[in-house]
């Protein structure tokens, strides 16, 4: 997870702090249940389309998130996925 583009930017981001970075949990939770959504995401619409939504969850994103941001990570792109899978199919 260290060497995943992902985190860093999910650092860029303000998702993640210095201190998630040592916490072996929220790594591994990423690497294992977030980052494969994140390339799904990535061949759907490109690390642009990676990139708007980490933008638009950190504006959205609540305090209580901030204690479990592997759950909330993965919770935001299961809930966006199949959107952005709906738009793709409308527009074809």
């Amino acid at each position: 997870a260290m060497k995943s583009p992902y985190t860093k930017l999910l650092m860029e981001y303000f998702l993640l702090s210095y201190i998630d970075l040592t916490d072996t949990a929220i790594l591994s939770g990423l690497q294992k249940n977030v980052y494969p959504l994140y390339d799904k995401l990535k061949d759907l619409r490109g690390l642009n389309g990676v990139k708007d939504h980490l933008a638009y969850i950190r504006d959205k994103q609540d305090d209580y998130s901030k204690k479990n941001i592997a759950k909330y990570l993965k919770k935001s792109i299961e809930q966006y996925l199949p959107i952005v899978k709906r738009q793709d199919i409308d527009h074809e």
